[in-house]
């Protein structure tokens, strides 16, 4: 695949974007102060990592794999967040680079990776070219060798696509784009007994990447929102699947908003018991819109609310993370507007945010981390880094439970910087409200995965 700015979709093209500094166009061309700011190719990356001891992860651990380093190359190498040390472990290399890419945990020990872009971008004056493909290929990391090894062949290229373990132990691979610049409206199943893929039955009522996919407490599966071509358009569908039927029924009710590079969140118990909080996104015709509202799906009236409250600034390609006390973490992303013409970018202004809130499922308001800036009309600065298309992961043992972890994504210590991909990692304290530095990646990542291993 060779194209210009086709193949990545608009959460990969708003991160790659941030990367070029096109977004920040009157940013600072100062280093970013992140140890991400390497020259190194993704080749010497690899021999370097093959030469050093591979480190075995245990549970509680956090695996990171895949994403797109400072060369904007996709990434093949992986390495894990120890809780107890506070540092970053290198671990496996999977027999390819992926970036875009959905993990999906497939038994206590075991994570599968499938499709995902393999290639590099180059970006210059709002022009993107890539040079590779998308994948159809799955590969699963063992956490008990540390190795990644072979799990079958999808029946169709994807990336920009989700992956949701359901209850029976298989995996739900939906929507996402192809090699062709078509986004899909198919979707496969995974079942990790056999190392294969099988067709859903259905197709959705939408075509759909960057989408969410939440297993809802019945163990079905919604699949909200979504951009649906290429050519700067977005959906405000919604799917649910059965895997009894292993079939796509349309929601009743369509969201509120058109939504793409949303987040997705379910409460598991409390006063939102079995709902799911969409925020945030970008959505439109033609413009991806910035967006700050957010939305309760229930599943038992099988409708979307429009919430009164708005988060503090609009955010995409953030990260929502349920936490301990049941609030919701909504931290970084994307703050802007990206024109599309014909497929191609036209324009595109915003900037990368290093500010966080949460969300009170008792209150139903959105608070700032930091308390909020009056004179900015946003929230204050809390994050030691402005980071989109990073990770955030709930971390369950060693010497911070509770916290959650925010690891690489596309960004800068100055929000108007140009960004980069960066190798930064950060913990977030509920207890506190605050953020503190970590140990870096070995790696500079930004779309890659994060999972919290059992």
């Amino acid at each position: 695949m060779k194209t210009a700015l086709r193949a990545l979709g608009v959460g990969a093209v708003i991160c790659l974007l941030a990367a070029s500094g096109c977004i920040n166009g009157e940013g600072v061309d100062s280093p970013s102060q992140d140890s991400s700011a390497s020259s190194t190719t993704a080749h010497t990356r690899k021999v370097a990592v093959q030469n050093l001891k591979v480190g075995i992860p245990t549970a509680g651990d956090v695996l990171i794999a895949g994403g797109a380093d400072a060369s904007n190359e996709s990434i093949a190498d992986a390495e894990f967040f120890n809780p107890s040390s506070g540092q970053f472990i290198v671990t496996g290399i999977g027999a390819s680079s992926r970036a875009a890419i959905s993990a999906a945990p497939l038994s206590p020990t075991q994570v599968l990776f499938a499709g995902g872009f393999s290639g590099g971008a180059t970006i210059k004056n709002f022009s993107l070219n890539l040079e590779g493909k998308v994948l159809s290929s799955a590969e699963s990391f063992d956490e008990v060798t540390g190795a990644f090894s072979p799990a079958g062949t999808m029946g169709t290229p994807r990336m920009g696509y989700t992956a949701t373990e359901l209850n029976n132990g298989k995996v739900l691979v939906a929507g996402g784009l192809d090699n062709h610049d078509n986004v899909l409206d198919t979707a496969e199943l995974y079942d990790p007994a056999t190392r294969k893929f099988t067709t859903v039955g259905n197709t959705m009522g939408d075509r759909r990447m960057f989408q969410t996919a939440t297993l809802l407490l019945s163990g079905k599966v919604l699949i909200a929102g979504g951009a649906t071509n290429l050519s700067g358009d977005t959906t405000n569908s919604a799917d649910i699947y059965d895997p009894v039927s292993n079939s796509f029924t349309p929601a009743t009710f369509p969201m509120d908003h058109q939504r793409a590079a949303h987040t997705a969140t379910l409460f598991t118990s409390g006063p939102m018991a079995g709902k799911v909080l969409i925020a945030g996104g970008v959505g439109g015709s033609s413009f991806f819109f910035k967006d700050s509202s957010a939305e309760l799906y229930d599943p038992v009236s099988q409708q979307f609310v429009l919430l009164s409250s708005f988060m503090n600034e609009p955010r995409s390609m953030h990260t929502a993370t349920l936490l301990d006390n049941g609030d919701v973490l909504l931290a970084g992303g994307f703050s802007g507007t990206v024109a599309v013409t014909s497929g191609m970018l036209s324009g595109a202004s915003g900037v990368i945010s290093n500010s966080a809130e949460t969300f009170d499922p008792n209150s139903g308001d959105f608070t700032c981390v930091g308390g909020f800036n009056n004179d900015a009309l946003r929230c204050n600065q809390s994050m030691g880094v402005a980071r989109a298309g990073h990770t955030a992961t709930l971390l369950a043992t060693g010497l911070h439970p509770h916290r959650v972890l925010i690891a690489g994504g596309i960004g800068a210590v100055d929000p108007a910087a140009h960004g980069i991909e960066l190798s930064s990692a950060e913990l977030f304290n509920p207890a506190a409200g605050s953020f503190t530095a970590t140990g870096p990646m070995s790696t500079a990542r930004a779309l890659h995965t994060a999972t919290l291993l059992h």
